[in-house]
């Protein structure tokens, strides 16, 4: 592969987006964010284009105010609480388990432009974990001395698809790729799992309908909707990432990779309905949002990356 060196060029509103600090942040609807995915596959940056983005749009944890954040929630209700700790438990954790994950996948990398972009993914990764760490202390209050005893006093309720996609099967990608790096059938398994199943058809399904609840009611200027409309912003990063990939793969042997991807996809999609289901109805429907719509959605999202890609999911 040639090295990337011509710089990506992109339209005002999303030069906007791209370079918004935590605080612009806080005007900037999910939907925008989620508009760097949908450039279409002319318009895919680079590797190197992407590491360019990374520089650009660095925050830290720390930089948030959570005050406002720890008022709603010693007003809020019991059932408020129980809904936004469902939710949180899934990205929390999430979090973790990706960050603990990705390593043999930058050993893995087959050319030097994307082992850098997935370093920069790393990062992103541990910081997310950093962000709902110091939610969970300064909002919600814990007794955990450590993050360790605060991921396992937080894991979520028994959630077989979740259980499976977080603990099985992405774990078990990442020990295929950590045995031998030079697993190319591997590689683009877990590029599918990690970036188009995790990360642009659950991750971002459940931030689009968080963030769009907390604009609705209001909440834009609380320091979770500041960090967490950049986590979306990191994460739009990390999709197209993988796009690009997948993309590539298809094209230059689609016998091989497209029936691996297809199959992938087609073996995650009850994961994927069943880690959207919550264990009441009513953490849902109460902030006017129906199961349905939320997997609509989701399912929709994939398509969209799946045509970006170059296939479909007929096997």
């Amino acid at each position: 592969m040639a090295v990337e060196t011509q710089r990506e060029r992109l339209d005002p509103d999303l030069e906007r987006i791209a370079r918004a600090n935590l605080k612009e942040l806080g005007d900037i609807r999910i939907d925008d964010v989620l508009s760097f995915i949908d450039r279409g596959i002319e318009n895919m940056p680079s590797y190197m284009d992407l590491y360019r983005r990374w520089e650009s749009q660095q925050w830290a944890v720390g930089d948030l105010d959570f005050t406002l954040d720890r008022q709603d929630w010693l007003e809020a209700t019991d059932q408020d609480r129980k809904a936004t700790l469902w939710s949180h438990r899934l990205f929390f954790n999430g979090e973790e388990r990706v960050t603990s994950t990705l390593a043999p996948f930058v050993w893995a990398a087959p050319t030097p432009e994307i082992e850098i972009f997935l370093s920069t993914q790393m990062v992103d990764e541990a910081r997310h974990t950093v962000f709902f760490d110091r939610w969970w202390h300064e909002v919600v209050g814990t007794d955990a001395k450590n993050l360790g005893q605060l991921l396992a006093e937080i894991r979520p309720d028994t959630n077989e698809g979740y259980n499976e996609l977080f603990y099985d099967r992405l774990p078990s990608t990442a020990q295929r790729l950590a045995t031998d790096p030079k697993d190319v059938d591997a590689f683009i398994e877990g590029i599918t799992l990690y970036h188009i199943v995790i990360e642009a058809t659950l991750a971002l399904t459940g931030q689009r309908f968080e963030l769009e609840s907390m604009r609705e009611q209001g909440s834009t200027d609380r320091g979770f909707y500041r960090g967490f409309t950049a986590v979306a912003r990191d994460e739009s990063r990390h999709v197209n990432f993988g796009i690009k990939v997948l993309q590539e793969a298809v094209r230059d042997n689609a016998d091989r990779f497209a029936p691996l991807i297809q199959r992938t996809l087609v073996e995650c999609l009850p994961l994927i309905s069943g880690t959207l289901d919550p264990p009441d109805p009513r953490y849902i429907t109460d902030y006017g949002h129906s199961e349905s719509e939320i997997l609509q959605f989701a399912f929709d999202s994939l398509n969209k990356r799946l045509r970006a890609i170059g296939i479909n999911l007929a096997a």
